[in-house]
Order: C-alpha cells, then structure tokens, then sequence
C-alpha cells in the first residue's frame, strides 16, 4: 500500500512539474528560424547579431539593460536553411572568461570563448 502512495506521489510531482514547463519550453522551443521569427524573436541583422542567431523578444525589449550591467542573456543559433543547431549563452560578464563549456566545438579549451571583445559565448548542442 505505501509503495502505490509513493508512486502516485511521484506520478503527481512530475505531472505538475511537466505542466509548469510546458508553456514555457512551446514559447521558447522555437525549433527553426522562420518558427522563432514568427514568435517574435529577433535574429541576425535585424538586432545586431551574426546570421542564423536569434534573441527572443524578451531580451529584446531589455537589451539596453542587459549591455549596461554586463548581463548573460540566451541565444537559438540556426544554419543557412534555418534549421536548429544549438542553444547559446552569451555574458557581457568578465567572469566568463575561462567559465566550463565543455560541449562547444568552438571552444579550444573547454571554456566560454570571446566571440568580440567584451562578450564571451558558449553553444550548447542539443540532446
């Protein structure tokens, strides 16, 4: 009988946990460009980024705040067809400097890379 409430716990834990999650991963799971632009995300040119990066509106409407006190802000990177390729963080912070990325191939040493100066990145490839 207590093995069948604990599982039923369980059960009723991870239900509402996946129910929590769910909005927010359909809004922000943009999985190609053209998906991500129609939710409103910013991509390349149009914000100031590379070809195929994309910032959703959020950070968009705080960019300013975000460069002025050195935030870290997330990223979708997409190839030239705009399908998905990794998610991406980038800091203003200088402590990234050196930061574990051990994931990204562009890293040479495991760590955040400078992509400009002043702003450190890390792709984090998908599952």
């Amino acid at each position: 009988m207590l093995s069948i409430r604990r599982l039923t716990a369980t059960l009723g834990v991870a239900v509402l946990m996946l129910g929590a999650m769910a909005p927010a991963t359909l809004a922000g799971g943009a999985t190609n460009q053209q998906a991500a632009e129609s939710a409103g995300w910013g991509c390349g040119a149009d914000v100031g980024l590379p070809a195929g990066h994309c910032i959703n509106a959020g950070t968009i409407k705080s960019w300013s705040d975000i460069v002025a006190r050195g935030g870290t802000f997330q990223l979708r990177v997409f190839d030239a067809s705009g399908n998905f390729l990794a998610a991406e963080i980038a800091s203003f912070k200088p402590s990234s400097d050196g930061r574990a990325c051990p994931i990204d191939p562009k890293s040479t040493d495991g760590t955040y890379w400078e992509f400009v100066p002043g702003l450190w990145v890390c792709h984090h490839q998908p599952a």
